[in-house]
């Protein structure tokens, strides 16, 4: 009994075993299917989208511009039948002559090639050059000639010029011709230039003398300045090397008329005129002379000053005041030991049917037994 009892207890105690090992089986089994379960239940959440602002759309970019292509200067178009002009000597020099005389000379040419040369011109580049031109038209071979006359300058020293013939050459189209000289002074005059003040008798001018420097006796033929300021007498007939002028001052013309040239004219086979320039120191000056409006409104007043400048210090009275438009008045006057303010009120006018855009006026002012000192006034309205 004991034995079986045994031997039951022990089949009893494995099959205790044995179920206690099948549950921790199924614990162990529904553990991991938790576990999974779980896991599966559990999502892994997506990352939050982040809205970001579009990329700006870039500026079209201009296409560039190839640089342009300069133009091919195409080469005469030279035929077999093509005219050619040729110069004989396209430079010449006069050499030393005189001022204010008159030159001649001939530029010789021909046709060397096999087509009609057709001269349309010859153009000269100043007044002091002259070019005749007997015909236009030259056969092949055939030869012709310019004939220049060249007015020499009134001052010494070197000078050139230039004149071109046109014509139907393909090759030299504008031929070039060039004239050269050097003018010598045979008469000279001293002074050359003078200064003359109005409070002086007779403005304080010298006497002027003219002479030659190459021994060759010559007359005084006219003697002439600016408004008839300055005159001068002398002997049209006496022929010397030398001459000496007195002038005379009209003082009344001169403050007029404060800066001119004496023009002498002599009678030397190598000088025709000679000229002094004189410059007198005015009665009066304006300063400013002249008033600049910018960007003007129509009716609206400006105001500026303008100082009358006594140089000589002598007493003075105004006269009369003129505004030629009427734009513009004197409001109030100052001194200034010897000089006078002006205080000068500009009105610019009302627009009235087609819209001007610039303004002008003159103020003339009359000093009493005196010149007429102008004030201009010049400027643009203000768009």
């Amino acid at each position: 009994m004991f034995f079986v009892r045994t031997k039951t207890m022990i089949m009893a105690q494995r099959l205790v075993w044995v179920w206690a090992i099948l549950i921790m089986v199924s614990c162990l089994a529904l553990t991991g299917c938790q576990k999974e379960a779980a896991s599966a239940a559990v999502t892994t959440p997506e990352p939050a989208k982040i809205e970001t602002a579009p990329a700006p759309t870039p500026a079209p970019v201009p296409p560039v511009k190839p640089a342009p292509v300069p133009a091919v200067t195409q080469p005469p178009v030279v035929s077999a039948d093509s005219p050619k002009i040729q110069v004989e000597s396209p430079e010449h020099d006069f050499g030393v002559i005189g001022p204010e005389t008159y030159n001649k000379h001939k530029f010789k040419f021909s046709n060397t090639g096999k087509g009609t040369l057709k001269i349309d011109h010859v153009q000269s580049t100043c007044g002091c050059l002259v070019p005749e031109l007997t015909k236009k038209d030259y056969a092949p071979g055939e030869s012709g000639e310019v004939e220049l006359t060249f007015h020499a300058p009134s001052y010494a020293g070197p000078t050139s010029k230039h004149l071109y013939i046109v014509s139907n050459d393909p090759v030299f189209p504008r031929f070039e011709l060039i004239i050269k000289a050097t003018v010598e002074v045979k008469v000279v005059v001293d002074p050359n230039r003078i200064e003359l003040y109005l409070n002086k008798e007779n403005a304080g001018i010298p006497q002027i003398k003219v002479k030659c420097l190459d021994n060759v006796p010559f007359a005084i033929t006219s003697f002439t300045s600016n408004g008839q300021a300055i005159s001068a007498e002398f002997d049209s007939k006496n022929k010397a090397t030398e001459h000496v002028l007195s002038p005379k001052v009209d003082i009344s013309k001169l403050q007029e008329l404060t800066t001119g040239v004496i023009q002498i004219g002599v009678d030397h086979p190598q000088a025709k005129q000679v000229m002094v320039s004189y410059t007198a120191l005015p009665a009066f000056e304006l300063r400013p002379p002249r008033i600049v409006l910018q960007n003007a409104e129509p009716g609206v007043a400006i105001t500026r000053e303008v100082w009358i400048v006594n140089n000589y210090g002598q007493p003075f009275e105004i006269e009369s005041i003129q505004s030629r438009s009427g734009y513009m008045k004197v409001l109030n006057q100052k001194k200034d030991k010897d000089n006078l303010g002006l205080e000068i009120e500009i009105t610019p006018p009302k627009q009235e049917g087609p819209v001007r855009r610039y303004i002008t006026d003159e103020l003339n002012i009359k000093i009493k037994n005196g010149p007429t000192l102008t004030v201009r006034c010049s400027g643009w309205f203000k768009l």
